[in-house]
């Protein structure tokens, strides 16, 4: 063993080397080292004040088949040196494995595969290996479940090395989004999906392009044929009946309400004894139910490879509008384009562009400032897309903000973003951002030498540090307050991120709530909560005070998730609930109140004559408990209905019939 991993640091016939890219810039590496029966994978790179550090050992039986897995996981950021977090071994028959958060054994004749929770690309082509060559290119899973192996695309491709025969593999485990991995002619893996960070063969760094147009176009594909699948059958116009409606701007629920949707927007919206119902409508029965205004999620991240299953998980959980804060520009364009279309099943999608700086710490984007005539450019560019606002990054430097600001106010943009290193909140507030994102500002923001020492550490690792002994009812904290209010800004607190892994005093889940018991057996496993934790509960209850004062102060909060599509943004409003603000108030933060901030409450965000119909018919009530929304029925998006539990299905998550049927003919 100490042989294979000292020959991990050098070169040999037996190793491959990949290198690890950010947007072009070279951020890690992998190195594969093939040694008689055994396979070293030595796996790392550098995302912002993180990064993974894996070695992952593999032996191997006569046959070919796997006998041992050995992982060791690690932070090359914070110098954490790889410890055995998952072992897997095949003896006397059985298949054995262990995890700190599970063990488990089957015999080996069910031929199942035990899916890792140390994953890298060669762990995948292994398993897509394995798939392919198996009986329907399926095997059952060891978690529960099976895994599927399709190609996606087999193609020949110039690499930069010659011409290389590529396949693009999906990986179906069960979960709402497959897995892609890239093998070369003999199986071994060639490259990794081309998301935010791409591993690929060294030398072959110019064919990254065309991977990545490649798995563009089969995933708009299938998109494409989703969209298809879903789409409402046409009707000339659509009721729901004898329903509760939320009034988002008086916070009131008005019972006994007809409302009518002709095309994209709502017709009327009346008492039901004297609301007319057109002829041939599609009739929703709202009795006992409550239609709420569609969900903003104010910060999310798009993703091409899990396109359809967020699209799916956002409007099932009745989210009608998404910000999203950090794509690809080609990508985050592309989505706009065909949500609006109807060739993507998603919400409605408004775009901030990103703005980063150079150093070893930039994000994961290929727009990095340097200068002020950079800056004004892409604020410009972003401006000549139908951007609404610019995000500003970690490393933007300080002297750049005052150009961005006005450059981006002088065209109509919001300014948002995390607070650049060297600035505090209130130095941010000062010179012109109009919202900042992550409640873990809020507290990092007073602590601004330990943001780089010992270390050069994150934001949200100095809040994590300081969290215990932070008081968030001192007298700094209500200036900081005033400051947000002083200014007119906005707080986009991500507080789902903050809490946590142990369940709630109830038990459950502290971001998905019963939403976990929905989901497909490896998410479950992955994300079940551990036992209740005093540490975390008070985390829990700073960063909800933290926001409480926000909302008390009038600072308008928009709900935001940064995680999990739809299923977290209940989540997050849940956490607004038990921080103390009322459920009325926090169903109006994720309607209403989010229109208003981004300038559109013209047209969103109420329940009212003219505006899109983006509505949501929830089994509940939701301005009493805002719990409720998780038994959301039906989604409307700009007219078009859509059954959340088939959505749910869809994406793999599986609750309980609708209780009752919902189409009642006229």
């Amino acid at each position: 063993m100490l042989a294979l991993l000292a020959a991990l640091g050098v070169a040999s016939a037996d190793t491959t080397h990949y290198d690890v890219w950010n947007h072009g810039r070279l951020a890690g590496a992998m190195q594969v080292v093939i040694d008689a029966d055994s396979v070293v994978v030595r796996f790392g790179h550098q995302d912002r004040q993180r990064g993974p550090d894996i070695v992952a050992i593999y032996r191997f039986a006569a046959d070919g088949s796997l006998r041992e897995r050995i992982s060791r996981t690690g932070n090359r950021i914070t110098g954490t040196p790889p410890r055995e977090t998952e072992r897997l071994t095949v003896r006397d028959g059985r298949l054995q494995w262990r995890t700190p958060r599970a063990s488990g054994s089957l015999a080996t004749d069910a031929g199942a595969w035990h899916v890792s929770s140390v994953t890298q690309p060669y762990e995948w082509a292994l398993l897509a290996r394995t798939l392919l060559a198996a009986p329907a290119r399926t095997r059952p899973i060891a978690q529960g479940g099976s895994a599927t192996a399709t190609v996606l695309a087999d193609t020949t491709l110039d690499t930069g090395a010659g011409r290389e025969r590529l396949r693009l593999v999906s990986i179906d485990l069960g979960n709402p989004a497959p897995e892609l991995i890239w093998l070369d002619a003999s199986g071994a893996v060639f490259a990794s999906s081309a998301d935010w960070f791409i591993t690929v063969r060294r030398g072959r760094a110019a064919v990254m392009p065309a991977l990545r147009s490649i798995e563009r176009r089969v995933t708009a594909e299938a998109s494409r044929a989703l969209a298809a699948r879903f789409a409402p059958a046409a009707a000339p116009a659509l009721a729901i009946r004898d329903v509760d409606v939320f009034d988002a701007e008086r916070g009131v629920v008005v019972p006994r309400q007809t409302v009518v949707v002709q095309g994209s927007r709502i017709a009327a919206v009346g008492a039901t004894a004297s609301t007319s119902i057109p002829r041939g409508a599609t009739v929703l029965d709202g009795r006992g139910r409550t239609l709420v205004p569609g969900l903003w999620d104010m910060h999310t991240h798009f993703f091409s490879s899990s396109e359809a299953s967020n699209g799916l998980l956002h409007l099932a959980s009745g989210v009608t509008t998404v910000r999203d804060l950090a794509a690809d520009l080609d990508d985050a364009v592309s989505a706009r384009r065909r949500a609006d279309d109807g060739s993507l099943l998603y919400p409605r999608l408004i775009l901030g562009g990103f703005l980063e700086g150079p150093g070893a710490w930039a994000g994961p984007s290929d727009v990095l400032v340097r200068t002020e005539a950079e800056a004004i450019a892409w604020v410009a560019r972003y401006d000549s897309l139908g951007y609404k606002q610019v995000k500003l990054y970690n490393l933007v430097h300080p002297d750049l903000v005052p150009t961005i600001v006005a450059e981006a106010h002088r065209r109509g943009m919001r300014v948002s973003g995390h607070v650049p290193r060297g600035l505090t909140v209130e130095n941010a507030l000062a010179l012109g951002f109009d919202e900042v994102q992550h409640a873990a500002f809020l507290m990092s923001t007073f602590f601004q030498d330990s943001l780089y020492l010992p270390r050069m550490r994150a934001y949200s690792q100095v809040a994590e540090a300081v969290v215990s002994r932070f008081d968030p009812e001192a007298d700094r904290v209500a200036n900081l307050v005033a400051a947000f209010k002083t200014r007119g800004a906005s707080m986009d607190p991500t507080l789902n991120v903050y809490q946590g892994s142990a369940a709630l005093p109830d038990g459950t889940h502290p971001v998905f709530g019963p939403a976990f018991a929905w989901m497909p057996p490896l998410m479950r496993r992955a994300s079940a909560p551990t036992p209740r934790d005093t540490i975390q509960e008070k985390t829990r209850r700073t960063y909800g005070r933290l926001v409480q004062r926000l909302w008390e102060a009038g600072v308008p909060v928009v709900p935001g998730t940064d995680n999990l599509a739809g299923i977290a943004l209940l989540g997050e409003l849940e956490a607004y609930e038990r921080a103390g603000i009322p459920a009325a108030a926090v169903l109006q933060l994720a309607t209403l109140g989010s229109a208003k901030v981004m300038g559109e409450a013209k047209d969103y965000g109420s329940i009212a004559v003219g505006k899109v119909a983006d509505l949501v018919l929830v089994g509940g009530r939701p301005a009493e408990r805002i719990t409720d929304l998780r038994r959301t029925e039906v989604v409307v998006r700009a007219g078009k209905a859509y059954r959340a539990t088939e959505l749910l299905r869809a994406a793999r998550f599986v609750r309980p019939e609708e209780r009752s049927r919902l189409l009642v003919p006229r």
